[in-house]
């Protein structure tokens, strides 16, 4: 497993010292406080900080039933029940009429209403509808002002049933690999030479779990998101099983 990467920038480190405001005021006063939506790099900076307050309990949520990538962090003391506690998280729903509507649609028309993007967490697409998870704050907002993406006309409505989402992935293939470094995994992810994933790092075109990777000996573990600008989002699978000539199996997922 990989140990803690500690902010690499001004960004993450602004974030950290936000996080550990919140969790003290938490510790504090003994009240629930809450994050706003957090992506996969920034969860890992919190949950690091969390580490270091025994004295509340932390929870990651994403507002369904299922598992998101942006996050959301409940953190309260000890003797609250989670079940007592309201979120602050609000699903909105509206049916689609045009079927090539993407999440990248979704996520464009948000932001051109200039709602910051932490108040937004998954945005899914499925089965002729769309559902934005976002934080209360912003939901009649978005509910009201949302009433066109791209060329089509939309209609939200605040969803409070249940919400079932497994992700599903456009492409999945096993393959192997020399090794678990990030040239290597990018290589095999784009069927790619080596050397053009190494470039495509070095140009700092790759990011692990929304962290910019600039090294190519960075090292790959199971369940890590690749995002590689302009050739999209792939999740890798490893169990640690090799081939008789001691390569790597790995699932690729993309997204």
């Amino acid at each position: 497993m990989r140990g803690y990467i500690p902010p690499q920038n001004s960004e993450e480190n602004i974030f950290v010292k936000k996080i550990v405001r919140i969790l003290e005021l938490a510790q504090g006063i003994g009240n629930v406080q809450f994050t706003l939506f957090m992506d996969l790099r920034q969860q890992q900076l919190f949950l690091a900080q969390a580490n270091r307050y025994p004295d509340v309990n932390v929870k990651l949520v994403c507002g369904y039933n299922g598992y998101g990538e942006r996050m959301l962090a409940v953190i309260y003391p000890e003797y609250i029940d989670f079940e007592n506690i309201s979120l602050p998280i609000v699903v909105i729903r509206t049916k689609l009429a045009d079927n090539s509507l993407s999440h990248k649609d979704f996520l464009g028309a948000a932001m051109s209403l200039k709602i910051d993007r932490d108040y937004i967490g998954d945005i899914i697409v499925k089965d002729k509808e769309a559902f934005i998870v976002c934080h209360k704050n912003v939901a009649d907002i978005l509910a009201e002002e949302l009433t066109g993406v791209k060329h089509s006309s939309t209609k939200f409505e605040i969803w409070d049933m249940p919400l079932e989402y497994v992700k599903e992935y456009s492409e999945t293939r096993t393959t192997t690999v020399a090794s678990l470094r990030a040239d290597s995994v990018v290589a095999a992810a784009l069927n790619k030479s080596r050397t053009e994933a190494v470039k495509l790092i070095k140009q700092g075109n790759v990011k692990v779990n929304q962290m910019d990777i600039l090294h190519t000996d960075f090292e790959i573990f199971d369940n890590d998101v690749i995002s590689i600008r302009y050739n999209g989002k792939y999740k890798i699978f490893c169990d640690g099983a090799k081939s008789r000539k001691d390569r790597i199996f790995i699932n690729i997922a993309k997204y």
